[in-house]
């Protein structure tokens, strides 16, 4: 946060002023094809659940060819609400792997300095960056930028590089490769700068949620108090008069243009807020909602109904996206309506047979891409129909509630 000319401004949402409670910002479109991925951008932001594993590569619904809209569109949102790039990126006028150092000002001696320390990984706590002024808030206690505590402000996040703990020597900034160095694969703050064609970037991590979470302390920059706000992203469908609204351009790829004014010293509040989008660019515009798990149920690459002869192979695959959901704790379920009586998937991937219902998995919402639950010939299975739902639960009591399923009937024939 927050901004690239001074080390101590901290950038506010569009209607602070210094009093707390729920700050409403309009998100508005030029376009009906932006809407659900807005929505989308507007969920993630809102619920503020980060989680690991947030960049991926592979297993999803963006062809190769293009950029996901929603990805970059959540990127953008952060820095209309105040979050600026963690990393040096493009706008330091270096390239490549430099890019990626943690954010500073020149310091006396009028240049960056960069060096990548004992470790050799970019953007890690041994960075040597002589009298570079830093400009990453970091967590205290560890200087891990994927660290999640329970409270954000001033106490527990600085940016003065004698709050670090003993041993480090710069601020570690939430990149793919000091996460790897963490332990932490697959995983990057949304405000680092970049993604390639076919990626998806569609949830925050816990750099971008406890960045926000310390302008959400307020002017006193302490939690707790009556300054604290919340912020509540308002989808103001089509529209150019929301307080950010998202349109095309024919220029760069994409960007944030802020007009934010000084309400107090170190604090600055956006006033309008623009994303352009290059109309130029492939961008792949998701249909599929992440208000709630999105789940899919296959038989041969077909949902709805299939008829599957004797002689034929069957192959039935499951599918979950957990949209904003990701990591909350749930029950796994596939029940079988048969001719011969009802079956359930079971831990072992085994379907049992049973009036009582048989949980398959307890755990936490995880992305699933085509799973396969059987792959088989189907000459032996009984002729008729077959009625197969696949659900999960919001919560995770071992009791079978299908608050979220899909269904699908395969017909057995000679």
């Amino acid at each position: 946060m927050f901004s690239d000319q001074s080390a101590n401004i901290i950038t506010h949402p569009t209607g602070y002023s210094g009093r707390g409670g729920e700050l409403s910002v309009s998100v508005g479109v030029v376009s009906p094809e932006m809407a659900i991925p807005t929505l989308n951008a507007i969920n993630t932001w809102n619920n503020l659940k980060p989680i690991l594993g947030n960049i991926i590569k592979t297993n999803h619904n963006v062809p190769n060819d293009q950029f996901d809209f929603e990805s970059v569109l959540l990127h953008e949102l952060g820095h209309c609400i105040g979050l600026n790039h963690p990393t040096l990126s493009s706008e330091s006028g270096l390239s490549g792997p430099d890019r990626n150092y943690t954010k500073t000002m020149r310091g006396a001696n009028n240049m960056l300095d960069l060096h990548p320390g004992l470790d050799g990984v970019i953007g890690s706590n041994d960075d040597q960056r002589n009298d570079d002024v830093n400009l990453f808030w970091f967590h205290r206690e560890s200087n891990n930028p994927f660290a999640n505590p329970p409270t954000v402000d001033s106490t527990t996040y600085s940016r003065d590089l004698h709050d670090l703990p003993p041993g480090h020597l710069f601020a570690a900034n939430a990149n793919l490769e000091t996460a790897r160095l963490l332990g932490f694969q697959n995983s990057e703050a949304i405000m680092q700068q970049g993604i390639s064609a076919g990626e998806t970037h569609r949830a925050l991590s816990m750099d971008d949620t406890t960045t926000l979470r310390l302008a959400m302390s307020g002017f006193d920059r302490e939690a707790g108090t009556n300054d604290d706000y919340t912020l509540a992203l308002e989808f103001a469908g089509v529209t150019d008069t929301a307080d950010i609204v998202v349109s095309f351009n024919s220029t760069g790829f994409s960007s944030c243009e802020i007009n934010a004014t000084e309400s107090k010293p170190g604090h600055f509040v956006v006033r309008k807020a623009n994303i352009y989008f290059n109309d130029n660019i492939k961008w792949f515009f998701n249909t599929v909602s992440n208000a709630q798990p999105n789940l899919t149920i296959t038989a041969n690459n077909a949902r709805g109904s299939v008829s599957v002869s004797q002689n034929d192979q069957l192959l039935i695959d499951i599918s979950l996206l957990p949209g904003v959901h990701e990591q909350t704790p749930a029950d796994y379920w596939l029940r079988a309506e048969t001719p011969v009586g009802r079956y359930w998937l079971n831990d072992q991937l085994e379907f049992v047979r049973s009036d009582l219902s048989i949980r398959a998995y307890g755990g936490s919402l995880v992305s699933l891409d085509r799973f396969s639950v059987f792959n088989n010939l189907a000459n032996g299975l009984p002729l008729g129909e077959y009625r197969l739902t696949f659900a999960v639960d919001d919560n995770q009591d071992v009791i079978f509630d299908g608050n979220f399923a899909d269904t699908i009937t395969i017909n057995i024939t000679p």
